[in-house]
């Protein structure tokens, strides 16, 4: 994987990653989103689950405020990109 790849690959990650946290904060369940998880696997969507998976292990040890607060630094992030 060449160095374009790979940093189209992260940034495949870290947006899935944001979405799915933003949708913790509108009220998707942790069961939906698991469900999307495996549907996003059955369709070889690699990078998506990555993302995923990445924002539900870190909402697990979480709180609302704190998952709120990452979001907006990605937020402010991507603004100044």
């Amino acid at each position: 994987m060449n160095t374009l790849e790979k940093d189209l690959y992260k940034k495949k990650i870290d947006r899935s990653y944001y979405l799915t946290l933003r949708d913790l904060l509108s009220g998707v369940s942790y069961q939906e989103l698991i469900e999307d998880l495996v549907d996003f696997e059955r369709k070889e969507m690699y990078e998506l689950c990555a993302g995923i998976f990445k924002a539900l292990r870190q909402a697990k040890s979480k709180t609302y405020n704190e998952i709120k607060i990452e979001v907006e630094k990605y937020e402010k992030k991507e603004v100044s990109s």
